[in-house]
């Protein structure tokens, strides 16, 4: 019996992850970023969207409304005059394809990671206590013992730039409004190219921020921000495995979020596009349907 090689979360190479990058629609600056890890990439761009794979279950439709950049804000509507006005309501959003054998893996196995899976997204990113504390427990209670033991250690205070990828963290001093976050996207379980049972997923979530004065706000885009992320979950049950090595692994990582704080967003932390501070040049116009659009290809340039 043995661990499984080689360990996605390597601490030493977790360690000299780059912070990932995000993108204000007030920033024009263009900077891409790539940060690796073994078995894991992590593409993290400023701006916000992903694709998926045919055959996956789809949340919501894909069209994609416009954007109304200047618009009256009414906190207890807050998606209003954006396309995630139109997604699922947090959960219901994240839904999983009929389950059917895929490779050598059974239906009810398959099954069975996607429920994993599905309930480690809805700890990572709807939790509110996870999204407000910090906490990511309840999203290393969905990994391998061995996985989960190697993320704990890296999730200490000050470190959260370098561990972005496990859980969405709001800013302190920011609060998310009652309204319940909405969600698009898709989830595909395929045979990765080990053989193991990977569900490929392609999730947006749309968070909704309080604010003192609505009335001083432009624009819905002043409050919501688009998370998004595509994650491939491995699935290791292999009885070669010892028991605390099998389980569930986040491998390959790509995601981005728009419109954000950028100085919260470089040390890990979501924070609304309004408290970015006001800049006296000119802006670049951002075309910001398509950071609401999981079918466009995910950017890699980031407007901090």
């Amino acid at each position: 019996m043995y661990q499984l090689p080689p360990d996605p979360f390597d601490a030493a190479e977790t360690a000299r992850l780059t912070r990932r990058p995000w993108l204000s629609r007030r920033r024009v600056q263009s900077v891409a970023v790539v940060l690796l890890m073994p078995t894991m990439l992590i593409l993290f761009a400023l701006f916000g969207l992903k694709v998926i794979e045919r055959h996956a279950a789809e949340s919501a439709t894909t069209l994609t409304p416009t954007v109304a950049e200047r618009a009256r804000v009414d906190l207890s509507r807050p998606y209003d005059n954006t396309p995630a006005a139109s997604w699922a309501e947090g959960e219901a959003g994240i839904v999983a394809p009929p389950p059917t054998q895929v490779g050598p893996f059974a239906a009810d196995q398959v099954a069975m990671v996607m429920e994993r899976v599905r309930q480690l997204i809805i700890a990572a990113r709807l939790n509110r206590h996870v999204l407000a504390t910090h906490d990511a427990e309840p999203v290393l209670a969905q990994l391998s013992t061995v996985a989960a033991e190697d993320v704990r250690a890296q999730l200490r205070p000050g470190n959260e730039a370098e561990t972005w990828w496990v859980s969405a963290k709001i800013a302190r001093g920011f609060t998310l409004l009652p309204s319940t976050p909405r969600v698009t996207g898709t989830m595909t379980p395929i045979v990765g190219a080990g053989g193991q049972l990977t569900v490929r997923t392609n999730y947006l979530v749309a968070y909704a921020f309080d604010h003192p004065e609505p009335a001083a706000l432009t624009g819905p885009l002043d409050i919501v921000v688009v998370d998004r992320w595509e994650i491939d979950y491995e699935w290791f049950a292999d009885p070669a495995y010892d028991a605390q090595s099998q389980g569930m692994y986040i491998a390959e990582v790509r995601g981005s979020a728009f419109p954000v704080n950028c100085a919260l967003s470089d040390k890990g932390f979501l924070a609304p596009d309004y408290s970015n501070p006001p800049i006296t040049t000119g802006g670049q116009s951002q075309a910001s349907e398509k950071y609401f659009d999981p079918n466009a290809p995910i950017v890699t340039e980031s407007g901090c």
